[in-house]
């Protein structure tokens, strides 16, 4: 009888598991823009960028990331973006969502018109070309030229290898579990990628590289990695950022929509260790993931009144060479907004925001929170206070004593351990040693 059970149990146990397998391969709808990659993680090459109404079949699943099957590809999506269902639509919301109705429904007849959305599917190059067409346009209306600083590495991605070596000696007792149980966050509470916001950082970081950079490979793979771990531990951990030197010996640090995080060669070197590169580089990281420029952007423009807004969606209806113009002009007026925005004092309630998530990115990475107080203060000390004055370190719109008493209060919560984190000092000013030469 024993025997019978156990057979019994067995054949349930194969059932169930066929069951399993059978709704692991069921397909999905794409309702959000999502790229998909040959390997779980933003540091691997774009295969396709899948647009709402894209069908792809579910086949496997490894932590953050479910690797599906689409137009006889395979690879790799953010888990948050592939559970999608008619009955019970998923939704992520912006946290502090500040857009009317109207503005919504403008952005998504604007997100209609985009060339990489023709289709429930973009190659590669036709999202490159969309990308570069509109980078280099802004460029040269921002500047007078068309120099492509950073649109020639578009399609670029980092070696997964070598990252992953970095990341296995920096973490080695990291896991996305352990990560969760330090700090669990929602990564459902943070908007999708959007293709039109990605356009205009191009097209702002662009930009912002004619200020002059510093080509040194090494160094940019070595800052790269440290915000690849963290952006691991974000709210959008598909983030494809990268990190590139600014040749100016200011204290400066921007962050564009499209990932990418400007360091200035003035900031290297006043940063004494990894883990305050890692505050920098958390703090600019959350400005992007929390979609700060586009929020601030987006305010500016609710002077225009909704019902005006209603008039012009309706006159774009009509389609053709005019809509397609009229979404252009449109982005332009977003990626100048966001531009100023990001090339300008910061405003308070942003700043405070960027600190308070760039720690627990920081936290959850395993990196001492407590490098912020390190940095802030050498600022403090190098610039003074930024309250009621102006300096010339780009690091302003709030008080640093403000945000050291802040941040001091934070780290006291998260009652760690004196053996929590490595600082990695001395590998961080060899590596920027360079800029010395």
């Amino acid at each position: 009888m024993a025997r019978k059970y156990i057979i019994f149990s067995l054949l349930i146990l194969f059932i169930t598991g066929i069951a399993a397998f059978v709704k692991e391969a069921e397909s999905l709808t794409i309702k959000n823009t999502v790229d998909m990659r040959n390997g779980p993680g933003s540091y691997y090459e774009l295969i396709l960028r899948l647009n709402p109404g894209a069908e792809v079949v579910q086949i496997d699943y490894q932590q953050q990331w479910v690797k599906i099957r689409a137009t006889e590809k395979e690879g790799w999506i953010p888990h948050r973006a592939a559970y999608v269902e008619e009955d019970n639509k998923r939704t992520s919301p912006d946290q502090d969502e500040v857009t009317s109705e109207a503005q919504t429904a403008f952005d998504q007849l604007e997100g209609k018109v985009d060339s990489t959305e023709q289709d429930p599917y973009a190659s590669p190059a036709q999202v490159a070309a969309a990308v570069k067409g509109f980078a280099t346009d802004f460029t040269s209306s921002k500047t007078g030229n068309q120099k492509s600083l950073l649109l020639d590495e578009y399609d670029e991605f980092w070696n997964p290898d070598e990252y992953h070596e970095f990341r296995s000696f920096r973490l080695q007792h990291w896991n996305w579990k352990k990560a969760q149980e330090r700090f669990e966050i929602d990564p459902d509470n943070i908007s999708e990628l959007n293709p039109l916001h990605e356009k205009a950082g191009w097209g702002i970081a662009n930009v912002i590289a004619q200020q002059g950079l510093i080509e040194h490979k090494e160094l940019q793979q070595y800052l790269t990695h440290i915000a690849l771990v963290l952006t691991e531990n974000s709210h959008r951990y598909e983030t494809p950022v990268r990190v590139y030197i600014l040749d100016t010996n200011k204290i400066t640090g921007y962050a564009s929509p499209n990932g990418i995080i400007f360091v200035s060669k003035g900031a290297l070197q006043l940063i004494q260790s990894e883990t305050e590169f890692a505050f920098f580089a958390a703090h600019e990281l959350a400005h992007i993931v929390h979609n700060h420029g586009i929020k601030e952007s987006e305010k500016r423009r609710t002077k225009i009144k909704a019902d005006e807004r209603f008039e012009e969606l309706e006159r774009e209806v009509g389609g053709g060479e005019a809509k397609y113009e009229q979404t252009e002009e449109n982005l332009t007026r977003l990626a100048n907004d966001m531009y100023e925005y990001t090339i300008s004092d910061r405003l308070e309630e942003y700043e405070f925001s960027a600190d308070y998530w760039g720690i627990i990115y920081m936290y959850r990475a395993g990196y001492h929170p407590a490098g912020a107080l390190g940095l802030l203060k050498r600022i403090r000390n190098n610039q003074g206070d930024f309250k009621n004055r102006i300096g010339h370190a780009k690091w302003q719109g709030a008080s640093l004593g403000d945000r050291i008493i802040r941040i001091n209060s934070q780290i006291d919560n998260f009652n760690l351990p004196r053996n929590f984190g490595h600082d990695y000092q001395s590998t961080f000013q060899q590596k920027v040693g360079i800029l010395d030469d």
